[in-house]
């Protein structure tokens, strides 16, 4: 029988780190900027039009002409690459926040009472994970990220998908616990497992 245990006080930043690669969060992300380039696009156009209008003249002069197409041009770009920045940092800002709410809020609701140390528990045998008083059974669809601090864990779609985190500092039982559980769930087949802002050695 093979059992490994965790027991680690939980954190913000565990939690943190859970949403911000969650996968679901990282769409909502990607959707963001992606709105955030086609407003800056959509200004830098219309500004553009706008300045072409009134920069239009009758001179026939082709360096004049050729001027006065590219000021407005350069003008629009400047001021739409301006507002894409502040836009990009308030989104980001924005984000950040939520996701730093979210994570205190998570931490208090999983919190052991009289600030126990939280324990998780895996079980070779049975393939699963034993989380305090849940249950959480590896499955096809369990995705795990490794980043320099913790293994994050993800297990079904969307919003509501289980997730949980074990972080990779503690004692050396600890860490040679989470060097066995990555080892196996690199091998293991059905579950897919990824590194993100691991920090160069």
């Amino acid at each position: 029988m093979q059992k490994k245990t965790f027991t680690f006080k939980l954190s913000d930043d565990g939690y943190y780190e859970l949403l911000k690669y969650m996968p679901y969060f990282r769409k909502v992300y990607l959707f963001g900027i992606i709105g955030v380039l086609v407003i800056s696009a959509v200004l830098f156009l219309s500004l553009n039009n706008t300045f072409q209008e009134s920069a239009s003249t009758s001179s026939q002069l082709i360096f004049a002409h050729i001027l006065q197409v590219m000021f407005p041009a350069l003008l629009a770009f400047g001021i739409s690459l301006v507002v894409l920045l502040v836009f990009y940092l308030y989104f980001r800002f924005r984000i950040k926040a939520f996701l730093k709410k979210s994570a205190r809020r998570l931490k208090e609701k999983y919190q052991p009472a009289n600030d126990e140390e939280y324990m998780i528990v895996f079980d070779q045998d049975q393939n699963a994970f034993l989380l305090g008083n849940r249950h959480h059974r590896i499955c096809q669809n369990l995705q795990v990220v490794s980043t320099s601090s913790h293994l994050l864990f993800y297990d079904g779609d969307g919003k509501s998908q289980e997730k949980f985190y074990i972080p990779k500092d503690g004692d050396q039982e600890h860490q040679e616990n989470v060097a066995y559980i990555t080892d196996y769930l690199e091998k293991t087949s059905g579950v897919r497992y990824g590194e993100k802002g691991k920090r160069p050695s």
